[in-house]
């Protein structure tokens, strides 16, 4: 079996210049934890829920109001994000991808094709296999 066969191909991105508050929105909006960062068509990076959790203050450690919407509207991805990120062909093996999400305790790992995005493959299509598995 290979990545083709399970990846999500209809992938939410954004760009590297779009803000924490855009991202947060999203991952709350469409219920994921990985977003790839595309520029120009390409793979930029990868930014994901521990990495917006992270780069956000908190407004029970002191952080006034003002500048906690000042931080998530001021920080870009391009600063918080993973750059140039593994990445797995549609003709990758799921062997292979399971082997790296365990290896690397990665969530997700975005799918590219001739430099182009394609898709994304996480733990949960992973788990989807075994669940139907069993």
């Amino acid at each position: 079996m290979n990545v083709s066969e399970l990846m999500t191909r209809e992938v939410i991105t954004l760009r590297p210049e779009s803000n924490l508050r855009e991202a947060i929105a999203v991952i709350q909006k469409f219920r994921i934890r990985h977003i790839p960062v595309v520029d120009g068509g390409k793979l930029a990076g990868i930014v994901t829920d521990r990495d917006i959790k992270r780069a956000t203050p908190s407004i029970h450690g002191g952080v006034t109001q003002d500048d906690y919407e000042r931080v998530l509207d001021e920080t870009k991805l391009f600063q918080v994000m993973t750059r140039d990120p593994m990445t797995v062909t549609p003709e990758s093996s799921v062997k292979e991808v399971a082997k790296l999400l365990v290896e690397k305790k990665y969530g997700a790992l975005p799918v590219v094709s001739d430099g182009a995005l394609v898709g994304i493959i996480s733990d949960i299509d992973l788990l989807r296999v075994l669940y139907d598995m069993l």
